[in-house]
């Protein structure tokens, strides 16, 4: 049966599995019992035949006991120098996760900053082996999350509070939270987008003005006051933006932009602009809450001193405790000095907050 079966096979398969099946029997049972010295020739023959078999059931059966074992290899890591690694799943997205904050560059979106530093700690989250997934509002797991506490325009520059993993869910404080600016005016011309960026649309003689006219003009715009926010701004009316709107050749009566209450802590008149200049030119430096408008603020000094003005540049100082001295620089950002930063920060917050705590001979 085997020398048939065998025959059969190079024509069909399925006949030299069988003849396979046939020689292993036999050799199990002894039937191949040849003499001794052809026996190291039948187990030899023995051993191929063996090696076939299992070779071509490997090939009809992927699921055998060899894959099993590489599978579940591989369910507890690569195996690296005898021991298994982390799988990915178990390596942390972040280093830590808490607040820190950045020196916004000129000319660069907030946005921006914020791409640009999800982009350093995907890298790193990379480099350590973690599973870094692309954001989508349906993904949650193995997206690094980073997110900021407040816009700046492109051409403003200073202080932004950037939240990572954990620390996004704290923002929202921030974004109503006291801010400081220092910006720079200049008399007798405004654009429509209230800063350099825009285009003359008014000019209004500015002589009359004085620095004693200007420091008298303040305080009336100090407190809980009204404010008509820029046309060229994020905010929404009609369900669409406004600079969307501006860009369309909507002006702001056409829109019937409303004022709102914004709060404004302090002003401190400066005797000159960022570069410098004196009148028509000055400084202000002003404390004030979330949602406040500097380029507006701007705008409505101008008027009260029967005249237009401009901003012609804005620097965030301070955002809640933190200063733009203490800010990291775009050229400084790594994953290292992020984190670092984000230490510091939870260890001067845990600091606080221990502090607030009753001791025990408090009554």
């Amino acid at each position: 049966p085997f020398i048939c079966s065998f025959t059969m096979s190079r024509h069909h398969p399925s006949f030299l599995q069988a003849a396979l099946v046939i020689v292993m029997i036999c050799c199990s049972r002894g039937v191949l019992a040849f003499t001794s010295s052809a026996r190291p020739i039948a187990r030899k023959l023995q051993s191929t035949f063996t090696s076939i078999s299992l070779s071509m059931s490997t090939e009809s059966s992927p699921s055998t006991e060899p894959a099993a074992k590489k599978q579940k290899v591989e369910s507890i890591g690569d195996i690296k120098d005898g021991a298994p690694t982390q799988k990915k799943e178990d390596v942390p997205l972040y280093q830590s996760e808490g607040i820190f904050a950045v020196n916004k560059p000129l000319e660069w979106t907030s946005n921006n900053v914020v791409s640009y530093i999800r982009g350093i700690l995907e890298k790193d989250a990379r480099n350590r082996g973690a599973e870094v997934r692309k954001p989508r509002r349906s993904r949650k797991k193995g997206v690094v999350r980073v997110g900021h506490g407040g816009t700046l325009d492109p051409m403003a520059s200073g202080v932004l509070v950037v939240g990572v993993g954990s620390g996004t869910k704290e923002l929202q404080g921030f974004l109503s939270g006291s801010k400081r600016y220092t910006a720079g005016v200049k008399l007798g011309f405004q654009t429509d987008t209230l800063d350099m960026e825009g285009n003359i649309t008014e000019t209004k003689p500015f002589d009359h003005v004085t620095m004693d006219a200007i420091e008298d003009a303040i305080p009336k715009f100090t407190g809980k006051i009204m404010q008509i926010p820029p046309i060229y701004s994020a905010l929404k009316k009609d369900g669409k933006k406004l600079y969307e709107q501006a860009r369309a050749g909507k002006t702001a009566e056409d829109i019937g932009i409303e004022a709102r209450e914004v709060n404004i802590y302090d002003i401190k008149l400066l005797p000159t602009n960022e570069k410098g200049e004196g009148l028509p030119s000055f400084g202000l430096d002003v404390e004030c809450g979330g949602g406040t408008y500097i380029r507006s603020l701007v705008r409505d000094i101008g008027h009260e001193l029967n005249t237009c003005a401009t901003m012609t540049s804005l620097v965030r100082t301070q955002q809640a405790q933190f200063l733009l001295d203490n800010t990291i620089e775009k050229d400084d950002l790594s994953a290292d000095a992020i984190f670092a930063a984000i230490d510091k920060t939870n260890a001067e917050m845990k600091n606080k907050n221990d502090g607030n705590k009753p001791k025990d001979n408090d009554v």
